[in-house]
């Protein structure tokens, strides 16, 4: 079994004669084995189609399959549990860019987690207290997902959206944040992660220590050490890295005075952001002006209209309100 043939597999990519190979070969791994290793390996790098119907038929394809072969049926029961457990979590929240990392995490031949979900609606905000006291602020339309307890060795959360993180030093317990197809790994540190599904990048964003930024993109693994006032940007369909500055001391303001900090934005991605914090409705009619690129700062409690009255400085935009609709021409 090669990790092409696994990485069609759970793309729904494979024929009749290659999805019984598959499975076959799942059905029949060993604890510990060659076979066992591979599969963990490629699990927590593997990219997978984001059609969540698709991906959805090739897991249930896969459960009603792997129960016709007869031969190791605990460990196929088990298994078929686990990725039960996994895709329940991940449909749940609609983080299907993670089926990657989850997958590989309910794999382990460690006992099943309890795990916690935490759900910030628009228009609101939200700390969170982790099990070993590392806390989380968390922005408007943010899911988390992490166990109720961390283990012995690793201490791993699931944030899809934007998340400010003060993590507690423990040198024998890593602290990684996943995002999406980015991975960010720390051992005690104050960072900024921004991983929205509607957004066309995930931002990374360093306050205080250091972090390893990990980006996976068609197989390969593309990787960025932060510094102290420097920010990374992935892009979703490049899968490029871009790294730039900004100032420590501002760019922490948005948990507690809830400000914005944009920084080389595009009007298309501060409208997602203004959408999300005043709960509202915004469309850019000109497709020029989506594209349009801001360096702005908002940390005063500044209005809707007064950060839009800001942002059309030179006027080049016409908006209009209706209701909870808001036009920008």
């Amino acid at each position: 079994m090669t990790k092409d043939q696994l990485q069609k597999y759970f793309n729904n990519l494979c024929s009749k004669q290659e999805i019984s190979e598959v499975e076959q070969w799942l059905a029949n791994i060993q604890d510990g084995s060659t076979e066992d290793s591979l599969l963990k390996e490629f699990l927590d790098e593997i990219k997978v189609n984001k059609d969540e119907r698709l991906v959805k038929r090739a897991f249930e394809k896969f459960k009603t399959n792997i129960q016709s072969h007869k031969n190791h049926k605990l460990q196929k029961n088990t298994i078929i549990r686990r990725l039960a457990s996994f895709y329940k979590l991940a449909a749940a929240v609609l983080l299907l860019p993670l089926l990657c990392s989850a997958i590989y995490f309910y794999l382990e031949k460690n006992n099943p987690k309890e795990w916690v979900e935490e759900y910030v609606p628009y228009g609101e905000s939200k700390m969170v207290y982790l099990p070993d006291s590392s806390r989380l602020w968390l922005n408007a339309g943010t899911k988390l997902i992490y166990p109720k307890k961390f283990n012995n060795s690793l201490r791993q959360i699931y944030v899809a959206g934007e998340a400010y993180a003060e993590v507690k030093k423990d040198k024998s317990r890593p602290f990684i944040l996943t995002a999406g197809e980015v991975t960010v790994e720390v051992l005690g540190t104050k960072f900024n992660v921004k991983s929205y599904s509607e957004d066309s990048h995930i931002a990374v964003s360093l306050m205080e220590g250091s972090v390893k930024m990990n980006a996976f993109y068609k197989g390969e693994n593309k990787t960025k050490l932060l510094k102290p006032g420097e920010i990374v940007r992935y892009s979703k369909s490049t899968g490029e890295l871009q790294k730039s500055e900004f100032i420590v001391s501002t760019r922490k303001q948005w948990y507690n005075s809830k400000g914005f900090y944009f920084i080389d934005e595009s009007l298309n991605e501060i409208t997602k952001a203004l959408e999300r914090y005043f709960d509202v409705r915004i469309n850019i009619e000109n497709e020029s002006l989506k594209k349009e690129r801001f360096y702005s700062v908002f940390i005063n409690n500044e209005s809707l209209n007064e950060i839009l009255s800001a942002l059309n400085a030179n006027g080049q935009m016409n908006i209009e309100r209706k209701a909870n609709m808001i036009y920008i021409k």
